[in-house]
């Protein structure tokens, strides 16, 4: 009995100092996992990876706070890019290092996501916090579809609110909302977007109702300006007595002069093209 009551209670021993190990076993797990999870956020920007190109959100800013957000918007990411097959991408950086941001976006994308060959097309969103500004810029294929002159400034007035209000997933959001539409636009239509080609059948109702108003308010003044014009009983009141009567007229043909001038042939010609081909769109500002 006595024997039996020494094995037990060597069996508790033993159990009570092997409960910690295990407890820590399972806390190292648990963080080495939260590691392999938020991988995508480096703390410095110092450098960037080489796989840089595998990422289509690089928050190292640590703007997107919860990893449902994160997860939403790199799964509508992946699907415009899927969809148009174009690269769309999100950028934050913590620090510029004096460096203007335009110029590293567009340094950015031109190493790691630039790939003209294989691809529609890349856009990029940088933000940088730490001094309040933000870049888009794109690569020559994707300017095809949305130009620098209409394009690129709709883009830029989608997000602006929320990234003034420091709403940085609505902002991300917006401009990835932004890019799928005017995507679409171009693959339906043929052609870039353009406010101008927008027809507007509330715009068409006012011009016609405007052009009908003028014309007639025209058309009174008119009438208003005829003085000559007076209304009679008899129809001998429009006759004028004191007129000209004309009995008999002639044409008489008298010469044709014709004068001939060589004109001269020249051979030169001009042309024009666009911009280099290693230039990039869209624009960059302060919030």
């Amino acid at each position: 009995m006595k024997r039996i009551f020494t094995v037990f209670m060597s069996l508790l021993l033993l159990l009570a100092f092997t409960m910690p190990v295990m407890a820590e076993t399972t806390k190292v797990k648990k963080v080495t996992n939260t590691v392999t999870q938020t991988a995508k956020q480096p703390e410095s920007n110092s450098t960037l990876p080489n796989n840089l190109a595998d990422f289509s959100i690089y928050d190292m800013a640590d703007l997107i706070i919860s990893d449902q957000e994160a997860d939403k918007l790199l799964d509508k990411l992946n699907r415009i890019e899927q969809k148009h097959n174009v690269r769309v991408v999100v950028m934050t950086v913590t620090d510029l290092k004096g460096k203007d941001i335009k110029a590293f976006a567009d340094d950015t994308l031109n190493k790691y996501y630039r790939d003209e060959a294989h691809n529609n097309g890349c856009i990029m969103m940088v933000v940088c916090p730490s001094v309040r500004k933000w870049a888009v810029t794109t690569d020559n294929n994707m300017r095809q579809r949305i130009t620098d002159e209409k394009g690129y400034p709709a883009i830029r007035d989608s997000f602006m609110d929320n990234l003034k209000d420091n709403n940085y997933v609505g902002a991300f959001n917006d401009y990835a909302d932004k890019v799928d539409e005017l995507l679409n636009y171009y693959e339906k239509e043929g052609e870039p977007w353009d406010p101008a080609n927008a027809f507007s059948i509330g715009g068409f109702v006012i011009a016609l109702l405007l052009s009908v108003g003028i014309g007639y308010l025209f058309e009174e003044y008119l009438r208003g300006k005829m003085s000559n014009v007076s209304f009679v009983g008899e129809a001998d009141e429009y006759l004028d007595r004191n007129s000209v009567n004309i009995t008999e007229q002639s044409d008489t043909f008298l010469h044709t002069t014709r004068t001939v001038t060589k004109r001269s042939k020249s051979d030169d010609s001009s042309s024009s093209s666009g911009g280099s081909s290693s230039s990039n769109g869209g624009g960059s500002g302060s919030y």
